[in-house]
């Protein structure tokens, strides 16, 4: 399959390339009228960030999506709207039990109200990306003139910024390690060579994916160069999984075995019995491994949360599961001793070209379902529900722990739409509505 030349320019620049900065704040938004609502998406269009190559990194980004809900709100026509997805269409609150396995407490009923993502009446996001505080809450200010001025309902903020390590998550690990990129983007080669690369049109509408199909919506130019975002709020219970695993013996290396990788990032799968730094520093041997010569376990265990996330098995049809993953922590970092007190947790942006073949299938068949790899009555040991059990293999023989406490509470959820630029000026100046 020859590579296609991506219209970068087009292409929210979220899509391709990770911006790594440390402070993001998600805005998000209700449309009162459809007039003012495509004034506004008007007059957002040019500083959105695209995917067109930098000559330096930028102080701070810009970028934008749309629910199901907001795109009826802006009076899109029917033949439009019938034209996306199912899974778009009737959001994550609809599909959370069904198609993501959410159980209990992760369920919408207890869902955080502010954004209200439960009852669908959130219509747009932007998220405003920077380098530091000062340039993030200037741009945030500037944000919300913008919208204000265009008769947009504030739907609730949420602020991210990255911790004291950098690239550490709350529970202490190395996160953003393992990201596919597009074939043809220029990121699969030089320091990058350590990423699966796939046909763009398994992120991006319009291109052809692995099987060379197209996804389109009506009419073409709405959907070109356009993805979905999966935003999902993750709350992290610190104090619940240290005490977990040091109150079990052998702490750190449990803590490893239930992660599939050392706090460095070193893969449990290569360094076995100790975290190794200088491997988790090497851009191709952190992430050049599988679990082919692990078959029972005794390296990584089956149900490792990366193991789960990304089997590595060789089958091909598994690169249609990759994801994009954009996000950062959010909360305060709980020091080591201190009470569990507050909220801390991370915001997952999940790119994908379609949600139910990527995202929902491995939140459910891989993450959620309690059998996985020969395991039975095992869902994530990380993210999974209270109750569940987790099998460390051994050659000496398996080592059970049942009835884990909850680690990961979801605190909301929803479906966006991430348009190409020419797209979202469709949606501020057609006729056809």
């Amino acid at each position: 399959m020859s590579d296609e030349v991506l219209e970068r320019g087009d292409i929210q620049g979220l899509v391709v390339r990770a911006y790594r900065m440390p402070r993001a704040a998600y805005l998000f938004f209700r449309f009162p009228a459809a007039a003012s609502a495509r004034s506004w998406l008007g007059a957002v269009a040019d500083p959105l960030t695209t995917a067109t190559e930098w000559d330096a990194t930028p102080d701070w980004c810009l970028n934008l999506g749309l629910t199901y809900p907001g795109l009826q709100a802006l009076g899109l026509p029917a033949a439009s709207l019938g034209s996306f997805p199912d899974d778009f269409r009737e959001g994550m609150a609809a599909r959370a039990a069904a198609r993501l396995g959410d159980t209990d407490e992760d369920l919408p009923a207890y869902w955080e109200t502010n954004p209200p993502f439960a009852d669908r009446s959130v219509h747009a996001v932007l998220l405003v990306s920077a380098r530091t505080q000062e340039e993030l809450d200037r741009q945030v200010d500037a944000c919300r003139a913008v919208a204000g001025a265009h008769g947009l309902v504030p739907a609730g903020e949420q602020w991210a910024a990255a911790l004291t390590a950098g690239d550490r998550e709350h529970f202490g690990f190395r996160d953003g390690i393992s990201q596919p990129t597009l074939r043809g983007s220029g990121l699969e080669d030089g320091p990058h060579t350590d990423r699966t690369a796939v046909a763009p049109g398994e992120f991006v509408l319009g291109y052809a994916d692995e099987l060379g199909n197209r996804t389109t919506l009506v009419p073409e130019v709405l959907g070109r160069n356009g993805s979905y975002g999966v935003y999902r709020k993750l709350r992290q219970h610190v104090g619940a999984f240290r005490d977990w695993v040091r109150g079990r013996g052998d702490g750190d290396l449990l803590a490893a075995k239930l992660m599939g990788r050392w706090p460095s990032g070193a893969p449990v799968a290569v360094a076995t019995g100790s975290d190794d730094p200088a491997l988790a520093a090497d851009p191709l041997a952190v992430n050049l491994f599988d679990y082919e010569g692990d078959p029972l376990g005794f390296a990584c265990p089956r149900g490792a949360h990366v193991r789960r996330a990304r089997p590595r098995d060789g089958n091909p049809a598994h690169r249609r599961r990759l994801l994009l993953r954009r996000g950062l922590p959010y909360g305060d970092e709980l020091p080591e001793g201190a009470p569990d007190e507050g909220e801390r947790g991370l915001v997952g942006l999940f790119v994908a070209g379609g949600i139910e073949r990527q995202y929902e299938f491995v939140q459910r068949k891989w993450i959620s379902w309690d059998r996985f790899d020969g395991l039975d009555g095992e869902s994530d040991p990380v993210t999974g529900g209270a109750g569940r059990a987790f099998t460390w293999q051994r050659p000496t023989g398996p080592r059970r722990f049942g009835d884990l406490p909850r680690f990961v509470t979801v605190r909301g959820g929803e479906y966006f739409f991430l348009p190409g630029i020419a797209g979202i000026r469709y949606l501020a100046t057609s006729s056809d509505f």
